[in-house]
C-alpha cells in the first residue's frame, strides 16, 4: 500500500521510523565525531582529524612537494678526481658531482664555491679555498666549471682531495656587468589512494527486542563497538599501510609502512644520516639509546636545511614510553642519559588538546612530544614514531556533493531479511610529502 507524506518533508520524514529516533532511511554523518570516541585508543587519527584533515575530489589523489628551500639551506656537493688549487688569481678546471654521483646541475657562472678539506687526524687544521665560477659545462654525471682562484691557504697552491666538500658562498659580478644567469628547482609530484574501510553490524530483530542482563538493549553497545572498530581499523592503515592498487582494490599509505619501505636502515645504533626524499629509521639496544644519542639524531633530524618544522609528534609504544621514564639501576632511560644530573635534560608531562597525556622532549635543535601509541604491539611494540605533522595530512574523497568521510548508512539488509543490518563506511587515505621529515626508532628487546 502506498505511502503518502502530507506537508513539509523533513529531515526524518521519508522510511518508516525504527523507534522513536532513527528513521530507516537516514544517512549519519560522523566523520567528526568518531574521532572523539576514545581518543587513547587511536591518537594518530585524532590528531590527523583534527589538524590535518583536507578532502580530496579524487580517489588518486596528487601532491607537490617543494625542496627549494632544502637546496638553498644546503648548497653543498663534492669535487671529484682530485686536483690542485692553483695560486690566487689563476685559471683552471674544476670537475664537481653530489654525494649521489650526479652532476651538479645549478650551478651558474658568477657563483663563489669555498672547496674545503676536512681535517683527517689530531692535531691537524681543515683548509679551504675560495673559487669563482666563470663557465660551466654540464655532463651526464658531472658538471666541469672554469674557475678563477680568489684566495687559498698562505696564498699558495692547494691539494684537494677526492671527494671533497664543497659549498657556495654566494656570488660575485663586475661592476656594469649585466645579468646572470638563472637556476631553479622544480617541484616533485606525488599521488595516494584513498581506501574504502567498511563496518557492519547486525542483529536480528528477535534479538533486538530481547531484554539482557548487564546492557539491556544489546545493540545499542554493539554499535559502540562497531564504531570504536572502525576507528581503530583506520587508525591501524594511516600507520601500517603501504600504498598500492591491486585487482581494483586501493590501499593508504600509511606513516609507518611508508618510512620502512622508502628509507636506508640504521641498524648498529649509529647516527642517522640524510638523504634526499628517503625517512630515518633506526634500531637501538636499550643501552644504546639515551639522551646523547637521541640529541645527536634530531641534530639530523632536526636541520633547518632538511626542510621540517621544529616539532614532531612521537607515537610511542607502552614499553617505549616506559623506557623513557625508568629510574634507578642504572638501566632506564634517565639513569643511561644523565648520571645523575637532571639538569641535562628538559622533559615535562602535560595535558594534551585533544584528550591524551603527552611526555613533551624540548631540546636544542626541536621539541618531541610524546604520546602512547596503544597499536604499537606484537612486531611494533619497540616503535617510537616521529611524525611532522605539517607533512601528512587525512584525505577524506570529497566531491560533487558526496561526502566518503565516515558516514552511517542503515537497513542495507535484505528486504526478506528479518534482520538489522547497517554499514559503517569511510573512505580516505592518508598523504606523506617530503619523507625526510619522518623517522622511526625501534627499541630492541621488548615485546
Amino acid at each position: 500500500m502506498a505511502t503518502y507524506n502530507s506537508g513539509q518533508v523533513k529531515f526524518g520524514t521519508p522510511g518508516a521510523v525504527i523507534n522513536s529516533t532513527i528513521p530507516s532511511r537516514r544517512l549519519y554523518d560522523f566523520s567528526d565525531r568518531i574521532a572523539e570516541l576514545a581518543p587513547e585508543e587511536s591518537p594518530f587519527f585524532v590528531y590527523l582529524s583534527k589538524v590535518g584533515k583536507v578532502p580530496t575530489s579524487d580517489s588518486q589523489f596528487r601532491y607537490l612537494e617543494d625542496r627549494t628551500k632544502i637546496s638553498i639551506a644546503d648548497r653543498s656537493f663534492l669535487s671529484t678526481g682530485g686536483a690542485t688549487l692553483v695560486a690566487e688569481g689563476s685559471n683552471m678546471e674544476l670537475v664537481f658531482d653530489t654525494v649521489g654521483g650526479a652532476a651538479v646541475s645549478w650551478l651558474i657562472p658568477g657563483m663563489i664555491v669555498a672547496v674545503s678539506l676536512n681535517a683527517t687526524g689530531s692535531g691537524t687544521l681543515p683548509a679551504f679555498g675560495n673559487v669563482r665560477i666563470n663557465s660551466v659545462a654540464q655532463g651526464s654525471s658531472s658538471t666541469t666549471c672554469g674557475v678563477t682562484s680568489i684566495s687559498t691557504v698562505g696564498a699558495a697552491a692547494m691539494t684537494i682531495a677526492d671527494n671533497a666538500q664543497c659549498t657556495v658562498i654566494g656570488t660575485s659580478f663586475e661592476e656594469g656587468s649585466g645579468s646572470p644567469d638563472v637556476w631553479s628547482q622544480e617541484m616533485e609530484n606525488g599521488f595516494g589512494y584513498t581506501q574504502i574501510f567498511k563496518t557492519a553490524c547486525e542483529m536480528s530483530n528477535t534479538a533486538r527486542a530481547t531484554v539482557y542482563r548487564g546492557y539491556a538493549d544489546e545493540w545499542q553497545r554493539l554499535w559502540n563497538l562497531k564504531l570504536r572498530e572502525h576507528k581503530v581499523d583506520i587508525e591501524r592503515a594511516m600507520l601500517f599501510g603501504q600504498q598500492a592498487s591491486r585487482g581494483g582494490i586501493q590501499y593508504s599509505d600509511g606513516v609507518v609502512g611508508q618510512i620502512i619501505r622508502n628509507s636506508t636502515a640504521v641498524a648498529d645504533g649509529s647516527q642517522m644520516s640524510y638523504t634526499e626524499d628517503k625517512s630515518y629509521y633506526k634500531t637501538n639496544t636499550a643501552a644504546e639509546w639515551t639522551y646523547d644519542d637521541l640529541l645527536t639524531d634530531f641534530e639530523v633530524m632536526y636541520d633547518p636545511a632538511r626542510g621540517g618544522s621544529s616539532s614532531k609528534l612521537g607515537l610511542a609504544s607502552l614499553p617505549v614510553i616506559s623506557y623513557f621514564n625508568k629510574l634507578g639501576n642504572g638501566a632506564g632511560f634517565v639513569d643511561l642519559s644523565i648520571g645523575g644530573d637532571s639538569m641535562r635534560y628538559n622533559f615535562s608531562s602535560e595535558a594534551g588538546a585533544f584528550g591524551h597525556k603527552v611526555m613533551k622532549v624540548q631540546t636544542i635543535h626541536g621539541d618531541l612530544s610524546l604520546v602512547k601509541e596503544p597499536l604499537f604491539r606484537g612486531f611494533s611494540s619497540g616503535f617510537l614514531a616521529l611524525v611532522d605533522l605539517d607533512h601528512v595530512s587525512y584525505r577524506p574523497l570529497v566531491g560533487n556533493g558526496v561526502n566518503r568521510d565516515t558516514s552511517i548508512t542503515t537497513n542495507v539488509q535484505q528486504a526478506d531479511e528479518d534482520l538489522r543490518k547497517d554499514m559503517i563506511l569511510t573512505e580516505a587515505g592518508l598523504e606523506v610529502t617530503l619523507p625526510e621529515t619522518h623517522a622511526l626508532i625501534n627499541l630492541e628487546g621488548v615485546n
